[in-house]
């Protein structure tokens, strides 16, 4: 792994506004994955992988292949 490329990986809510009902806005709330590559200060790439209570396969493959190009990226050569 190379000191200057960093992953981070946390868990983040992402809040969508749908529209209007009754004059008011309507928000849903996902938890989720964000997925942060970072060269030195500098944000590369940031990926967000939603989690529910009841995960597909296809819901946890998109999370190891994110998981396995991050970590690819973090110690590739310059």
């Amino acid at each position: 792994m190379r000191p200057d490329r960093v992953v981070q990986l946390r868990w983040a809510s992402k809040t969508v506004a749908i529209g209007d009902v009754d004059d008011q806005p309507e928000t849903l709330s996902y938890s989720g994955i964000s997925l942060v590559r970072r060269h030195g200060d500098h944000v590369v790439d940031e990926v967000w992988l939603p989690v529910g209570e009841e995960p597909t396969f296809a819901d946890d493959e998109a999370l190891i292949t994110a998981l396995r190009t991050a970590w690819s990226w973090s110690s590739a050569a310059a």
